[in-house]
């Protein structure tokens, strides 16, 4: 999936790393959202 700068991104839910759901929308409103997207170690 290709996202463009200074667009809206698409809502999506994951799990962060304490299992609790994380929702990109629920932060709708703040200024800036940074997110780290880690593959881990295999």
């Amino acid at each position: 999936m290709e996202i463009e700068l200074n667009k809206t991104a698409p809502d999506f839910t994951i799990l962060d790393w304490q299992e609790k759901e994380f929702t990109l929308s629920s932060y709708r409103g703040q200024k800036n959202i940074f997110l780290v997207f880690n593959r881990g170690f295999v």
